[in-house]
C-alpha cells in the first residue's frame, strides 16, 4: 500500500478515535491489539498484511523500500515515524514511561507530529 505521510496520520488518528469511541479511553493491551486488527481488516480487507496493524509503520515501510531499498525494522520506525512517541518509538518498553499500549487514547491522540521526520 502506498501512503503519504498525511494519509497515514489521518488513518492513524481515525483508527484510534474509533477505538476510543468503542472501547473507552483506557482499553487493555489485548483489547487494543484485537481492535487494531479488526479495524485494519475492516478498512483494508483488499490489502496485503499491514505491518503491526499500524498505518504509520506501513508508511515507514514505504519510505524505506522506496528511498533506501531496505526492509522495515523497529529501528526505522523510531527514526522515521511521523509521530513523536514518548519513548522514541511506539514499541519501546521504557521504564517509567508509557507507550501506545498503556497510555490513555486521549494522550496518544495528542502526541505531536515528528516535524524533523517529514518525508514524502
Amino acid at each position: 500500500m502506498e501512503l503519504t505521510r498525511e494519509r497515514a496520520l489521518e488513518l492513524h488518528r481515525q483508527m484510534w478515535t474509533d477505538m476510543q469511541r468503542d472501547l473507552g479511553d483506557c482499553p487493555t493491551r489485548s483489547e487494543r491489539c484485537k481492535y487494531k486488527a479488526h479495524w485494519i481488516n475492516e478498512h483494508f480487507s483488499d490489502e496485503r498484511h499491514i505491518i503491526n496493524d499500524c498505518l504509520l509503520c506501513e508508511y515507514v515501510h514505504g519510505i524505506m523500500k522506496e528511498k533506501f531499498r531496505v526492509g522495515w525494522s523497529y529501528v526505522h520506525c523510531g527514526n522515521y515515524c511521523p509521530i513523536r512517541w514518548i519513548c522514541g518509538r511506539c514499541e519501546d518498553s521504557c521504564k517509567n514511561e508509557r507507550n501506545w499500549d498503556g497510555m490513555p487514547i486521549s494522550e496518544l491522540l495528542d502526541l505531536p507530529e515528528n516535524e524533523s521526520r517529514k518525508e514524502n
